[in-house]
């Protein structure tokens, strides 16, 4: 299926609907976590802006049975061949979280994120920090602070950089 994905990509007969149909046919088909990470990468990759749509798409394929661990390895796959990874995780991870709807699945989402987010290599906190919450103060490395979550991620962001999770709260 792999091989379908890069000689549709290749050909650039490869459409999204076509892409949602073969992630639906690898899982009924039991393809393992890595070679279902490989084919979201290269679908991904092959349609940056629908990177969000590729990694939802693979999401619903698995249907009720999705596993957080399933979840966290579509979202690594598809945020990893972006142009931009740490400013990918949030409309990746936002279209995730739709296509999950109330599953349980869906709770560990801001953890997922937070996650992905610190192993980007675009990581603007990437060894800056180690403080796990509040304000960061001038001088601590974080040029005029910033409010950040438990695992080091910022909230709130710039257009070119989103934080992967806030809430409206902004905490």
């Amino acid at each position: 299926m792999a091989a379908t994905v890069e000689a549709g990509r290749k050909s650039g007969s490869l459409d999204m609907k076509a892409v949602s149909a073969i992630l639906a046919s690898a899982v009924k088909a039991g393809v393992s976590d890595a070679v279902m990470a490989q084919m979201v990468s290269m679908a991904a990759e092959a349609f940056p802006v629908n990177a969000p749509q590729v990694a939802s798409a693979a999401v619903k394929s698995y249907g009720s049975r999705v596993t957080e661990a399933q979840v966290r390895n579509i979202v690594s796959a598809a945020v990893s061949v972006q142009p931009k990874p740490y400013a990918s995780v949030s409309p990746i991870c936002a279209a995730v979280t739709k296509a999950l709807g109330h599953s349980p699945v869906a709770m560990t989402m801001p953890s997922i994120a937070v996650e992905v987010a610190a192993g980007t290599p675009d990581n603007p906190l990437q060894g800056v920090t180690t403080q796990t919450r509040g304000i960061v103060q001038p001088g601590e490395d974080a040029a005029g602070g910033a409010l950040v979550m438990p695992g080091g991620v910022p909230v709130g962001g710039t257009p070119t950089s989103p934080a992967p999770v806030s809430n409206p709260s902004g905490n």
